[in-house]
């Protein structure tokens, strides 16, 4: 599954589209673009979709935002990533409540072969 790098970011970024689903549900939401953040330890989800889904938190904790030094208290959900025709089930995303935009982590990415063709600025996702 290859997808071109987003121009809406400078530089140009790599993205994939993702669908999210309440854990062995059908997919409810989305497609999104997701960025793809390798330096990412975790999942990042708008607040407001996960509310839209109705996943129950599963847990609080501490966390640095992606845009920020110092921690804050997280809300982590579970939920089911779909990526084309790849459904990566139970995954722990943190609510997002600083940002409108899915950031792929590398509790997502270290479950996929992921390829970043910077000079053709494509992602290709390989299953």
């Amino acid at each position: 599954m290859k997808t071109p790098y987003s121009r809406s970011y400078f530089p140009p970024a790599p993205i994939l589209t993702v669908q999210l689903a309440v854990p062995e549900e059908p997919p409810r939401l989305g497609p999104h673009q997701a960025l793809v953040d390798t330096g990412a330890d975790g999942t990042f989800v708008p607040t407001a979709f996960l509310e839209e889904l109705g996943v129950p938190v599963v847990y609080t904790t501490n966390a640095r935002p992606h845009l920020g030094t110092d921690r804050h208290r997280v809300w982590v959900y579970e939920v089911d990533v779909i990526l084309d025709s790849v459904r990566l089930p139970g995954i722990e995303v943190v609510g997002d409540d600083w940002s409108n935009e899915v950031i792929l982590g590398r509790n997502v990415l270290n479950r996929l072969l992921v390829m970043l063709d910077g000079p053709k600025e494509m992602t290709d996702v390989r299953v």
